[in-house]
C-alpha cells in the first residue's frame, strides 16, 4: 500500500476544517497544513488531528499550494481545500487506489453543497480537478494564482473518480462578496503583469450572459433558490472583473 500525504492551505478555517480532516483521516498517512496567518482556532484544530502545521506568508494560491506540497514527505499526495469534505464513497475509492494505483493522477469531482442541500447534485456542472497524484509525475509549480498541477514527465495517465468531494464554499453572502472582491483584484494584477487588455464594451451584457450560462446551461436551477443566488453572484463577479479593468485604465489616463 502506498503512503499518502494530505495537504491543505488555510486562513481562519476553524468552522470548516474539522469536517475536512475528519473525513480524510483514515486515508492520510500524514497531514500537512500551511497557514498564512489565521487568528482563530485553525492551528489548534490542525494539531489536534495530528497535522504538521506551518506558516507561510501569502503571495498567491499557486505559491501557497506549492509550498504545502513541498512539505509533504510522500510521493503520493492528496490536495484538499479547507472547505472540502470527502464523501464516504470517495474515501472507499481512494482506499482501493492506495492498494494498487493504476494511474499517475486522479481527477476528483468537486460539487457544491449549501445549507439544506447536504450533497452535490450530479447533473449540475461541477469541477473535475487532479487532486490525487504522484509527485514524480506531476507537481504544483507555483504559478501566480494557478493552483492546478502540471505534468513534469511526458504522457501522464489520469482518470476521473466517480464519487464527489462536497464543497462547502458558502458561509454567508458577505463572505462570497468579499472572496470575489479579492479574486477580481488578483485578476487585475495578473492582467497588468501579462500586458493583456479588455475592451470596455465587454462590461455590457456580461452579467446577463453569464447568468444565463450558469443558471440554464450549467443547470444551476436544479439547486432551486441557491442556484439562482449562485448564478447571480457569479454573473456579478464577471461584470466586476471588466468594471475594475475599465476603472484601472481610466485612472491611468488621469495620471
Amino acid at each position: 500500500m502506498i503512503k499518502l500525504s494530505l495537504y491543505i492551505i488555510t486562513y481562519n478555517e476553524e468552522r470548516r476544517l474539522p469536517k475536512t480532516l475528519e473525513a480524510a483521516k483514515s486515508l492520510a498517512d500524514e497531514v500537512v497544513v500551511v497557514d498564512c496567518g489565521s487568528t482563530d482556532r485553525t492551528k489548534e484544530i490542525a494539531l489536534n488531528f495530528g497535522a504538521r502545521f506551518y506558516h507561510n506568508d501569502w503571495i498567491s494560491f499557486g505559491d501557497q499550494v506549492r509550498v504545502a506540497e513541498e512539505y509533504c514527505e510522500n510521493d503520493w499526495v492528496l490536495r484538499l481545500d479547507a472547505d472540502e469534505e470527502l464523501t464516504p464513497g470517495l474515501v472507499r475509492e481512494i482506499t482501493q487506489i492506495k492498494n494498487d494505483p493504476d494511474c499517475d493522477g486522479y481527477k476528483l469531482r468537486i460539487g457544491e453543497v449549501y445549507p439544506g442541500i447536504p450533497k452535490p447534485i450530479r447533473w449540475v456542472k461541477h469541477y473535475k480537478l487532479i487532486r490525487l497524484y504522484n509527485r514524480q509525475k506531476m507537481k504544483m509549480l507555483g504559478k501566480l494564482d494557478h493552483d492546478d498541477v502540471d505534468p513534469v514527465v511526458p504522457e501522464v495517465k489520469t482518470r476521473t473518480l466517480h464519487n464527489f468531494v462536497c464543497h462547502h464554499s458558502y458561509v454567508s453572502f458577505s463572505q462570497v462578496i468579499n472572496k470575489q472582491n479579492r479574486a477580481t483584484d488578483t485578476q487585475i494584477q495578473m492582467l497588468i503583469k501579462s500586458g493583456r487588455r479588455y475592451p470596455a464594451w465587454r462590461m455590457i451584457g456580461s452579467s446577463t450572459l453569464e447568468f444565463l450560462k450558469q443558471y440554464f446551461l450549467y443547470r444551476q436551477f436544479l439547486y432551486g433558490y441557491w442556484g439562482f443566488i449562485n448564478a447571480t453572484s457569479v454573473a456579478f463577479f464577471r461584470f466586476t472583473k471588466f468594471a475594475k479593468w475599465y476603472e484601472h485604465e481610466q485612472l491611468e489616463k488621469q495620471k
